[in-house]
């Protein structure tokens, strides 16, 4: 893994999409930083287009699509996709009909009553009532402390025993049903939406994130970034990212921001 600031400049200039995850690479303990919006600001009159792909709710999703600097918004662990359309509302996808995800639902949350009653101090995200169709189980947003590695392998465990897929985040542990996540979801918008071939996405798009549940687009392209507190899971992980940052957090989403812009420069 090579240090971002050494990465090679052409690697860098073809980008003009860039996916990032939120919790804890554009956010620090749930705040977005002045600097971090900054830099998202200065990436979307540069022309690059932003796309946050993240496990959190619909309703956080429906207000970033409207007050971020983003060109799209991929939510609930690639459930669905938000954009605004020209006119200003808002376009919603998701992966299979709100219906069948509302049943699916249903029964996840069945599931995760048995995963809370084996890892008591774990307890259902505050942001549960606002997901369309996936469940999520905080173990350290607003858990104090967090919840020890084990505990959350645990909870894991018990969401996959029950027939879900489940990934935790640096905060939560999301869980749904289907084969579907983040990189699915992505290549879908960047195909569908944007236009972009699978082999111009490996060229064009780069990624950041933070955490486990960022594997699977960490494996899909080729330039990817890993804040500086990816480095407490890298030992757990299978897919890591190309180039590491030497800042963490929403300082380690403006260091990638910063070498982005520089690249165009050359």
């Amino acid at each position: 893994m090579q240090r971002l600031q050494d990465a090679d400049i052409d690697a860098l200039q073809s980008i003009d999409v860039v996916l990032t995850d939120v919790d804890d690479t554009l956010t620090r303990h749930g705040r977005l930083g002045a600097a971090t919006l900054a830099a998202m600001e200065r990436l979307a009159r540069a022309g690059i287009r932003l796309v946050p792909v993240t496990g959190g709710c619909a309703g956080w999703c429906d207000h970033i699509v409207r007050a971020w600097p983003v060109a799209a918004v991929i939510g609930e662990s690639g459930a669905f996709r938000f954009l605004k359309t020209p006119g200003g509302g808002l376009d919603q996808c998701f992966v299979r009909p709100r219906e069948q995800l509302r049943d699916e639902q249903s029964r996840l949350l069945a599931l995760a009553e048995r995963a809370l009653a084996a890892v008591p101090r774990a307890r259902l995200a505050a942001d549960q009532p606002y997901r369309l169709a996936d469940v999520a189980i905080d173990h350290a947003q607003d858990v104090a402390p967090p919840l020890e590695r084990d505990a959350i392998g645990r909870l894991v465990g018990a969401m996959r025993e029950g027939g879900a897929s489940a990934r935790a985040s640096s905060i939560h542990v999301n869980a749904w049903f289907g084969d579907h996540d983040k990189a699915s979801m992505a290549s879908r918008v960047l195909e569908q939406d944007f236009g972009l071939s699978l082999e111009q996405q490996r060229q064009r798009v780069l990624f950041i994130g933070d955490a486990p549940n960022d594997e699977s687009l960490f494996r899909s392209y080729p330039a990817s970034v890993g804040v500086a507190n990816i480095a407490v899971h890298l030992d757990t992980m299978q897919a890591h990212p190309r180039w590491l940052c030497t800042a963490s957090h929403g300082e380690g989403f403006v260091e990638m921001a910063e070498r982005l812009m520089a690249s165009r420069r050359c």
